[in-house]
């Protein structure tokens, strides 16, 4: 399902040790019906290339959603693969340019439980370069049904002298009615947290693979 909004990240468990670097790291807190999520990832790149990952990231996220599925989506589990605890789908996105929202469709199925077909959010995404250095990119959920209630969510690469980037994703999410009591902490880190966390790794990796080209 298309938490293209929030722009998606990483893995659980032994999978996740074995993906991340040393200084990564991702945490969930929850407090009044909201999940917050903080995650951070290093690149090992220049600013031109992990600026032209991310400005491709959210150019496809509006345009090319299979070409999105390649690497900045890819091992997250969003097209009917196979999870013991929810399935997600996400079928399609287009951009309304004139009121700049990419409108997202997808189902949601809780295996032996509940299905939830052709479910649709509304998110806006902004890309802006900050006067510290900083790049950030805003995700806010304007409209969702069913799924999601309120979603927001800030990405920044800041810069590390000449070093590399660290890259940061901050989620805050309430689930709709039924979500809201099926889904505990636990549970929200094996469905939603380490998607966050892959897609950061996924990120990384896309541009340390163009800094090597």
């Amino acid at each position: 399902m298309n938490r293209t909004i929030l722009l998606f990240i990483v893995l659980t468990g032994t999978f996740v040790s074995a993906l991340a670097s040393p200084g990564d790291s991702v945490k969930t807190y929850y407090k009044d019906g909201y999940f917050s999520t903080y995650c951070k990832v290093w690149v090992n790149a220049p600013r031109n290339v992990v600026n032209e990952v991310i400005d491709d990231f959210v150019e496809q996220s509006k345009f090319d959603l299979d070409q999105l599925f390649e690497w900045g989506l890819k091992d997250m589990k969003l097209r009917t693969e196979e999870d013991k605890l929810i399935v997600f789908n996400f079928k399609s996105a287009t951009y309304d340019a004139k009121n700049d929202l990419i409108k997202c469709v997808g189902d949601v199925k809780i295996p032996g439980i509940i299905s939830f077909p052709d479910i649709h959010v509304d998110s806006r995404m902004t890309k802006s370069y900050l006067k510290n250095g900083n790049t950030r990119v805003r995700i806010d959920v304007m409209y969702s049904d069913a799924f999601l209630r309120e979603t927001s969510g800030l990405f920044y690469a800041i810069p590390e002298k000449e070093k590399g980037y660290w890259i940061t994703l901050e989620t805050k999410v309430k689930f709709g009615w039924f979500f809201n009591v099926f889904i505990t902490q636990p549970m929200f880190r094996s469905i939603m947290e380490w998607r966050f966390h892959q897609m950061m790794i996924n990120i990384r990796d896309e541009a340390e693979s163009r800094k090597k080209r």
